[in-house]
């Protein structure tokens, strides 16, 4: 089975601490790297707004800098999010920091 790789990634940092959004801008510029198209949205807390942002973009994916305690029920959210508005084919992307 081949992996799916995103053509258009949105990557946001959710949680607490500085290097959430450090990780993110690495992010971007490694996924850069790798050709695929990115946005980075930044530090964002809204699940709602990042699945609606992902949906405008049409995201293949994603990609989510989590920072501090975990963040399941903000990832189930967004699951939730991006359902209601038709895009279960969004992957979504966990990258635990620190």
């Amino acid at each position: 089975m081949a992996v799916r790789r995103p053509r258009r990634a949105l990557v946001v940092a959710v949680g607490e601490g500085p290097a959430r959004e450090r990780a993110a801008a690495d992010l971007v510029e490694s996924l850069d790297r790798l050709g695929v198209e990115t946005i980075c949205l930044g530090a964002e807390q809204s699940a709602a707004r990042i699945a609606a942002i992902a949906a405008d973009e049409r995201a293949d994916a994603v990609e989510v800098c989590v920072s501090g305690r975990a963040r399941v029920m903000f990832l189930c959210q967004l699951l939730r999010e991006l359902t209601a508005r038709g895009r279960r084919d969004v992957s979504i992307v966990v990258h635990r920091i620190g």
